[in-house]
C-alpha cells in the first residue's frame, strides 16, 4: 500500500488553468459587421478555438460543449472545462431565441437556431475561460446592422430623412414588447449582485412589474424594459451610498 497521499485533482486542475491563461494569445476583433457608428467587430467562435485550444491541450485542458434540459424542457448549453486527471468545472446558460425572430415567416428556423448557439457558445467558452476578446456592446443582429446606413451630416446640422412611403404598412408585431438579450441580462445580474443592495433592487423591481413571486429570479428578467428599470434602480441606490 503506497504512503504518498492521495492528488488533490482540484489543485492540480487550478495549476494547469493558470499556467493556460498565462500562455493564451492576445485575441484581436478579426470581423467586422456593420460600417460606421452603426458596426461593430468581433472575434468569431471558430477563430476563438483555433487560439485556445493549442494552450489548453498543452496544459493537460480541454473544453466540451453539450446540451441538456431543464426540467420544464428549456434548452440548456453545457460547457465543460476538464482537466486530464478527471476533474472538471461546468457552466449551463439556457438557450435563448428571440421570439420575434421565430415568429416571424421569413426568417429561416433552423439559421435562428444555429446562430443563437454560435452566439451562446462563444460566451459560454469566454466566460469558463476567463478571457474577454471583445466588448459587444452593440446587442443589435448582425444582419439588421449590415442593413443599416449613415446619415449624412448636413450644414445646419439637421438630419435628412427618408421620405415616407405612401400607405406605407407598420412592420408586423411592432407593437411587441422587445425580449432582453442573454449578455445583457447576464451582466445587470452579476452587477446586481455586486452592488450590496440585491434585496432592494429586486423588491423594487417585483412591485414596479407586479410579480405574483416570491422571490425574483433571471428567468423573471425577460425583456429590455426590465433591464432598463434594474439598471437604472441599480444607479439610484449607488447614488445614495
Amino acid at each position: 500500500m503506497s504512503n504518498q497521499p492521495e492528488p488533490n485533482l482540484k489543485q492540480e486542475y487550478m495549476k494547469d488553468f493558470q499556467q493556460a491563461q498565462k500562455e493564451f494569445p492576445t485575441m484581436g476583433k478579426t470581423k467586422q459587421v456593420g460600417v460606421g457608428k452603426f458596426g461593430y467587430s468581433y472575434l468569431p467562435l471558430e477563430n476563438m478555438l483555433s487560439l485556445v485550444t493549442p494552450v489548453l491541450l498543452k496544459n493537460k485542458l480541454s473544453i466540451s460543449q453539450v446540451f441538456d434540459y431543464t426540467p420544464t424542457g428549456q434548452t440548456l448549453l453545457v460547457t465543460k472545462l476538464m482537466h486530464q486527471n478527471g476533474h472538471e468545472e461546468v457552466s449551463k446558460l439556457p438557450l435563448y431565441l428571440p421570439p420575434r425572430d421565430l415568429e416571424n415567416p421569413k426568417k429561416n428556423q433552423t439559421h435562428v437556431w444555429g446562430g443563437s448557439v454560435t452566439y451562446e457558445s462563444r460566451y459560454s467558452i469566454k466566460k469558463i475561460l476567463g478571457i474577454e476578446t471583445d466588448m459587444d456592446f452593440n446587442m443589435e443582429e448582425e444582419d439588421k446592422i449590415t442593413d443599416k446606413k449613415q446619415v449624412p451630416e448636413v450644414a445646419d446640422n439637421t438630419v435628412e430623412r427618408t421620405p415616407t412611403k405612401t400607405n406605407q404598412e407598420p412592420e408586423e408585431n411592432y407593437l411587441l414588447p422587445e425580449a432582453i438579450h442573454p449578455a445583457a441580462k447576464d451582466l445587470i445580474c452579476q452587477d446586481i449582485r455586486k452592488s450590496g443592495n440585491q434585496e432592494k433592487i429586486l423588491k423594487d423591481f417585483k412591485e414596479h412589474f407586479n410579480l405574483k413571486v416570491d422571490n425574483v429570479r433571471p428567468e423573471n428578467i425577460t425583456l429590455s424594459e426590465h433591464g432598463k428599470f434594474l439598471r437604472q434602480t441599480l444607479l439610484k441606490y449607488e447614488n445614495k451610498n
